[in-house]
Parts: C-alpha cells; structure tokens; sequence
C-alpha cells in the first residue's frame, strides 16, 4: 500500500491519497495515514480511494475506525471520495462513520459547506508576531462567537508564535481552525525539532507548561520542510472565572 499527503494551506484540507491492496497487512498503514495527516491540523481530511484495490473482505472498517477517531481525538473531519463500484457499495455499511462522495468536486463542496471556519497567516521570526498570532486567535474566536475559549486560544497562539520565533528562527504560520468540539490552534515552522517539555522555570519551559494547562489536547508532527505544532480548546465548556 503506497500512501501520499497534500496539504493545501489556502483551504485548510489535506488530501491523503491510497494506491494498492487494502487487506490486513495494509489497513494499518492506512489508519495510521489518516490518523497523522489529522494531527497536522487540517480543516478536514480528504481521501482518495481511487488507486485503492479491496483485497480479503472485512477491512473496509479501517475507514470508520480512522473517521472516528480523526473525529472525536481531533476533532477533524474525514471524507472520502472516488471509490469503485464494489468498495462504494461496501462501504455503505458504515454510512454512519464514513462520509462518501462519487467524486473530489463533491467532496471537496461537502468539506467546505462543513467546515467553513479556517484562518492562516504567515508571519515572521520577530517578536511583533506573537502579537499578530495572538490577535488572529482573537479574531477567530470573535467570528465564530466562541468567547468561552477566546482568552485561552489567545495564550495559545502566543505562545506557539514565541516558541516558533524563539527556537525555529524561520517564518511561521498560525492556523486557527474550528470543525466542531474542538477549536484548533496551530504554528507551522521550519524546524524538524520537535518541542520537548521541561520543568517551568522563571526563564525557560513556561510556555508548554501553560499550553497543556489549558487544552484538552496537544502534540507536534514533523513534516516535509519542518514541523505542526498544535493545541486543542474544547468549545462546548462554560466561559472561566
């Protein structure tokens, strides 16, 4: 099974393309491609099942198996699209979980009727653009009428921005995103390095400390030409005190 991502940073989708044999060997090298391009912080993933070849009957369920947890871990929505006669058919038994288009133009429109709110703004390693990652949080929050998590999302975005500009050293871009549960915010900078916790001092590892203090979730994913590094708000909680 040969598996290949393509971000598009304009929109906000990732599209992960599959080519070969699903059988058991296989699935969970599917799973995993989905599972990874969620965790980078996408509007939504789109996949292409049109190189995809059924082998040993059974393991379509990798598909619901990955929506759902792209869904409830991230809380990123996955479509699919482009799949042959046989597999369409098949996969209708998990309607349920996996959301299914004949083609990328009607996955593409569904994605975009479904998960309208994206923002994403390149900035530069200076210490003025954690204050423009802090206010394009804001922004957000205020478009999309989620005030409960607006002061955390703007510590978020601070913090990533200075961690970027402070140890990537390398233009960055901040990406808000809310499919649904959750309210994403995320730096894309240049640095494979990933971040690593360390015990808060009064000069260094406060940021991190602060980031997991008031997320439900975060992570990092190395990627071509640098890294994803990303937290998680719930949207559903009541406003802090």
């Amino acid at each position: 099974m040969k598996t290949s991502t393509l971000r598009d940073l304009e929109t906000g989708f990732t599209t992960v393309r599959l080519s070969g044999e699903l059988c058991r060997t296989t699935s969970s090298t599917v799973r995993a491609a989905i599972g990874k391009a969620a965790a980078e912080c996408p509007a939504a993933v789109v996949v292409d099942l049109a190189g995809l070849r059924q082998g040993t009957p059974g393991h379509l369920t990798t598909f619901a198996t990955a929506s759902y947890q792209a869904r409830e871990g991230y809380g990123v929505p996955v479509l699919h699209y482009g799949a042959d006669p046989e597999t369409a058919r098949d996969l209708g038994a998990y309607r349920s979980f996996v959301a299914l288009f004949p083609d990328r133009d009607h996955a593409l429109t569904a994605a975009r009727a479904f998960v309208p709110r994206w923002l994403r703004r390149c900035l530069t390693p200076q210490p003025a653009s954690a204050r423009a990652a802090r206010a394009l949080a804001d922004e957000a929050c205020r478009a999309w009428d989620l005030a409960a998590v607006r002061e955390d999302a703007r510590l978020v975005a601070t913090e990533l921005a200075a961690n970027a500009i402070l140890h990537a050293a390398s233009d960055f871009e901040i990406m808000v995103s809310c499919p649904g549960r959750y309210l994403r915010v995320a730096v894309r900078d240049a640095s494979s390095v990933l971040p690593r916790a360390v015990q808060p001092s009064i000069e260094r590892g406060r940021g991190l400390h602060l980031i997991d203090a008031v997320s439900a979730n975060t992570g990092a994913t190395r990627i071509p030409g640098g890294k994803i590094v990303w937290a998680l708000l719930r949207t559903n909680r009541g406003p802090r005190t």
